[in-house]
């Protein structure tokens, strides 16, 4: 079966043609910055008939940033989508434009973790939890054998559970959960309410006021004190975040990607695999890998959605 895969996300939109887990086509365009939700359904659909211009896939399936309630089709406000304010029918709005073909829609990191427990990283298991830590921390789950989003479509979002219990009220950044302190957000945030002349390496490497991934990988190889205290405790606290999920889940395996920790490479992935293991209950980890399928996997789990949920 064919289908088409969509990557929907703030900078681009991406379609992949699928067919048996291999990529045929691959089409991108930039993410529309002006003309709001009627924009972004138009470029998706776009993208859709410019991978697959003779109509020859069964469905199309979408991976989108935020909460998507299972089964609605609907994305609610987006903050990474311009103008995304209010709720929309996405599944709808693109079956209808695509001559009523079936369209599935659920969150980016669902269908990324989706696609690495069925062609990457995640192959082999039952149960598995996909973490993506890039502008902030994203995750999935796998539980029995089945992609799992909860009634509300918040299963597995380790990114806001708390890593702190004191800072509730008084954090100068966030409220102690895990995105406040891994992800390249959030670490900006800490570097902007640094002192200045402690900041003042990372401040020199801020492009149009950001931060990028990259630029935290080069503050660790040039050892930069703040730099190399902030990734520490980022790889801390993803840590005790995801030890406290294999223990209340008991995953057999966790895959580790997304920009920022893909850029921070082996060395972070490695400290978070040995925290992970020292914080393990009655000894019982679960390994941390590395996921395997990049920039793709995005659109290639959007795809799989019409055959496995």
């Amino acid at each position: 079966m064919r289908t088409v895969g969509i990557d929907l996300g703030g900078t681009k939109v991406m379609a992949v043609l699928v067919e048996n887990g291999e990529v045929l086509a691959k089409v991108k365009r930039p993410t529309p910055t002006v003309g709001g939700p009627d924009a972004v359904v138009a470029a998706m659909v776009a993208v859709a008939r410019k991978v697959d211009p003779e109509g020859s896939a069964a469905g199309v399936g979408i991976g989108a940033p935020g909460p998507v309630v299972p089964g609605s089709g609907v994305l609610p406000a987006a903050p990474n989508l311009p103008g995304w304010d209010h709720d929309v029918d996405v599944v709808g709005r693109v079956s209808a434009a695509l001559e009523g073909r079936p369209v599935k829609l659920d969150n980016d990191v669902n269908v990324g973790t989706l696609a690495e427990w069925k062609l990457g990283a995640g192959r082999g298991v039952d149960d598995l939890l996909g973490v993506f830590a890039g502008t902030g921390v994203g995750a999935g789950l796998v539980l029995d054998g089945r992609l799992r989003q909860g009634p509300r479509g918040l299963a597995g979002e380790i990114g806001h559970t708390f890593v702190a219990f004191d800072q509730f009220h008084d954090a100068p950044v966030g409220r102690g959960e895990l995105e406040d302190y891994t992800g390249r957000r959030s670490l900006q945030r800490w570097v902007d309410v640094s002192p200045p002349a402690e900041s003042a390496f990372m401040r020199s490497l801020m492009h149009k006021g950001r931060l990028k991934s990259k630029v935290w990988a080069e503050g660790v190889e040039a050892e930069d004190p703040l730099t190399m205290r902030l990734v520490s405790r980022a790889a801390s606290a993803l840590s005790a975040a995801i030890a406290s999920a294999i223990t209340l889940i008991d995953v057999e395996r966790v895959v580790l990607g997304g920009g920022f920790a893909e850029r921070l490479g082996e060395p972070f992935r490695q400290r978070v695999d040995a925290e992970v293991a020292a914080r393990a209950f009655a000894g019982q980890t679960a390994p941390v890998v590395a996921a395997r399928l990049g920039d793709t996997g995005g659109a290639l789990g959007a795809a799989l959605l019409l055959e496995h949920t």
